[in-house]
């Protein structure tokens, strides 16, 4: 592959929040907001409501062969209770993008900005805190 621009974190994470956003707009839900730029440990990427049930979207995402991660057990936690605060239910969304034009397997792992890209979404995972002991 020729040299060309390589997309930065913030492109990526911004993809996989697209990503997630079309998919939730397909299943159904109203959503209120989309936030690429905020604290990714603090604030879900993603607000909205369907069947008048709030919830939080929290998305990670990654290249190939990456799958997209939170952070940690505090960053968990922190999110669950986040949601909680507002009613909402939470969920996971794990992104990973593979460069369409790489022929290689360490092709495929260059990010390069305005390529095609090869999309792993599995769907949500609901995040939930253990039952108090």
């Amino acid at each position: 592959m020729s040299e060309r621009e390589l997309m930065t974190e913030q492109d990526i994470h911004a993809f996989g929040v697209e990503i997630v956003y079309k998919q939730l707009l397909e299943a159904g839900w109203t959503l209120e907001s989309a936030d690429v730029l905020g604290d990714r440990e603090k604030v879900p990427q993603i607000v909205g409501i369907k069947d008048a049930q709030p919830g939080h979207f929290v998305v990670r995402t990654a290249i190939y062969p990456e799958r997209g991660r939170i952070e940690g057990q505090e960053v968990f936690d922190h999110q669950v209770r986040h949601a909680m605060q507002h009613g909402a239910d939470c969920y996971f969304a794990s992104v990973s993008i593979a460069n369409s034009e790489g022929k290689t397997e360490e092709e495929m792992a260059i990010p390069v900005k305005g390529v095609a890209y090869h999309v792993a979404f599995d769907g949500l995972v609901k995040m939930e805190l253990p039952p108090e002991a």
